[in-house]
């Protein structure tokens, strides 16, 4: 019979590269699409991130003694 299921690990070697192979190549991709992806969005960040704040962040401030439609009440 052939031997056709046989161990890819051989020595205790091979089985430690192996472990941190899996570990450190994912985090290694990872962190270079990280990298690729902010790349991309550089550029006047600041002027962009203010105008998309701006209309969350602004504040309305009224007198709560102004009714609604605009108009001062009758002072007597």
């Amino acid at each position: 019979m052939s031997n056709e299921h046989g161990n890819l690990i051989k020595t205790p070697k091979q089985l430690i590269i192996i472990v941190f192979a899996s570990f450190f190549v994912p985090l290694i991709i990872i962190l270079l699409l990280l990298v690729f992806v902010n790349n991309g969005k550089r550029g006047d960040s600041s002027a962009s991130a203010e105008q998309l704040i701006k209309p969350v962040a602004q504040l309305n401030f009224q007198d709560s003694s102004i009714p609604a439609d605009g108009k001062a009440p009758d002072a007597k």
